[in-house]
C-alpha cells in the first residue's frame, strides 16, 4: 500500500495502531509504545542479535539499559516508538522516530527479533512508520547506518531513501527520505 494512502487512512482515523500483513503472510499488530512497555521492549531486545544491537545503538552493548528503554518510550523527548506484535504473540520488532529540527524531520531506527528476520517485518513496519511520520507532518526521515549493515542500507534504498556518506572511518551512511505529508 502506498505511504500516502496509509497516512491518509491513519490521519482520518486519528490512530497509529494497525493490523498488517507482511509480504510473507505474517500477521502483525502494530501500536505505539507506552511508558509501561519497558519490559516488552527489554524482552524484544533480548532476542535481537548482537550485531543488530550494535547497529541500532552504535556500540557494543549486551543489554539495553532501563534508561535507554524509558527514553525510547518518552514522547517528551520527541520519541515515538511503534511496537509490532506477532499475531497473538510477543513483540517481534520496534521502530522509533526521534523528532529533530523542530518537528520537521526525524531519525528512524528499527530492530527485529532474530527469529523473525526474513519475513518482511522490517519492510512492513518501516512502511507503516513512514506513513505515520507523513501524517504527523514530518517532511524528512533519516537514519545513520553502519557501512557493515548492508541489509538496512539495501532495504532503505528499496524504499526510496538516498544514501549519503556520513563518515569514512568508520564507514557510516546517512539514509534520507523525503516524506510527503498527505
Amino acid at each position: 500500500m502506498a505511504v500516502a494512502t496509509v497516512a491518509a487512512r491513519h490521519e482520518a482515523k486519528g490512530q497509529w495502531s494497525a493490523d498488517l500483513t507482511t509480504r510473507s503472510g505474517a500477521k502483525l499488530h502494530v501500536r505505539p509504545g507506552r511508558s509501561e512497555d519497558c519490559e516488552l521492549l527489554a524482552d524484544l531486545f533480548a532476542h535481537v542479535s548482537a550485531a543488530d544491537l550494535r547497529f541500532r545503538f552504535m556500540g557494543t552493548i549486551k543489554k539495553v539499559s532501563k534508561d535507554q528503554l524509558e527514553a525510547l518510550l518518552d514522547p517528551s523527548q520527541g520519541m515515538a516508538t511503534y511496537i509490532a506484535f506477532a499475531e497473538d504473540g510477543p513483540p517481534v520488532a520496534c521502530c522509533t522516530l526521534a523528532e529533530q529540527s523542530g518537528g520537521q524531520s526525524a531519525e528512524v531506527t528499527l530492530s527485529v527479533r532474530s527469529d523473525w528476520k526474513g519475513r518482511g517485518v522490517s519492510w512492513t513496519l518501516l512502511e507503516h512508520v513512514l506513513a505515520c511520520a507523513a501524517a504527523r507532518g514530518l517532511r524528512r526521515v533519516s537514519s545513520l547506518e553502519s557501512g557493515d549493515d548492508r541489509e538496512a542500507i539495501n532495504l532503505q534504498r528499496e524504499m526510496g531513501f538516498v544514501a549519503r556518506l556520513h563518515s569514512a572511518e568508520p564507514m557510516e551512511f546517512q539514509m534520507v527520505k523525503v516524506v510527503d505529508p498527505a
